[in-house]
């Protein structure tokens, strides 16, 4: 299980020269379930992050603890400029804060967008031997994230925030590929995804680690046709992979990592709005060398299709 689902790109991990270990950013490819693949839709989306980090001793002879919690506000859409050609594209808000001590800092801005976009290479719909309708579609594609938000890290300036990964955007263009691939049989369904960003050096030569994400879903769709409503509840597994970050120096040390984390999600559909929460609950981890531990994550999301 834990080769099957370790994919993806961590949030970006730990510098631990300024003697404060962030263990991740706020940016993410989590995408989940979306159905009705043949629709427009824009929407917001609205996710939390939270981090423990600890360091040891060998770090400035004083261990510290801390808290970052990463927020989001996401403008996000999809649109079909052709049947076979999907369009995503997503452009957050960011609000951090990191708690050490009695010390507390803040960032927020916009932070990097991302636009995507896929080519359907499959989308089939057949009757089975037993009278159940199968549907399938595969989507592969790629795009960019761009350099949007904010990236003002120095790590001689202690009046600065907190580390690289504290900033609103990473300060670079990011490489992104991904495929998404959907199996529904009557009610029953299941969705599979993975992202993959090669990342690129920003002004200040710092460059984070390539990352790998990616997720598997199970989903079940009940509709009340009269009442124009539907109800989907879904639950699977997510994984994140991240390498180490590299700067001026060469590796930065305490950074990449893993995570696999069991997911839930419940959407529900009424004409053409949708309003969904999903949680992602870590199972196994292992960040920055084990010195940052992640908690669970939560999103809600709000869209219109057309």
């Amino acid at each position: 299980m834990k080769k099957l689902f370790l994919l993806v790109f961590l949030l970006s991990p730990v510098l631990a020269s300024a003697c404060e270990v962030c263990g991740c950013s706020g940016s993410s490819f989590y995408l989940g379930v979306l159905p009705q693949f043949q629709k427009h839709f824009v929407g917001l989306r609205y996710r939390t992050q939270s981090y423990d980090t600890r360091l040891t001793l060998h770090h400035a002879g004083t261990i510290y603890d801390s808290r970052e919690e990463f927020r989001a506000i996401d403008l996000w859409g999809r649109f079909y400029p052709h049947p076979r050609i999907q369009v995503l594209a997503m452009l957050p808000y960011q609000i951090n804060k990191q708690t050490q001590g009695p010390d507390v800092r803040r960032h927020q801005g916009i932070g990097d967008a991302t636009v995507l976009v896929n080519y359907k290479l499959l989308d089939r719909t057949r009757m089975s031997d037993s009278g159940r309708v199968v549907k399938q579609t595969l989507l592969v594609g790629g795009g960019t994230k761009l350099a949007t938000g904010e990236y003002r890290y120095n790590q001689y300036d202690g009046a600065q925030v907190a580390n690289p990964n504290f900033q609103a955007g990473t300060g670079a263009y990011d490489a992104v590929l991904n495929a998404i691939y959907t199996l529904r049989i009557d009610k029953w369904g299941m969705n599979a995804d993975a992202t993959g960003r090669l990342t690129g050096t920003n002004a200040n030569d710092y460059r984070f680690g390539n990352r790998l994400n990616s997720s598997l879903t199970s989903f079940y769709v009940q509709q009340w046709e009269k009442l124009n409503v539907a109800v989907m509840p879904s639950a699977g597994f997510y994984g994140e992979l991240a390498h180490k970050d590299r700067d001026y120096a060469g590796i930065v040390a305490e950074t990449g990592g893993y995570m696999l984390a069991g997911t839930v999600g419940l959407d529900i559909y009424r004409g053409s709005w949708m309003l969904g929460a999903n949680a992602q609950i870590p199972i196994r981890q292992r960040i920055s060398e084990g010195l940052v531990q992640a908690h669970s994550r939560v999103g809600i999301h709000l869209a219109r299709t057309f």
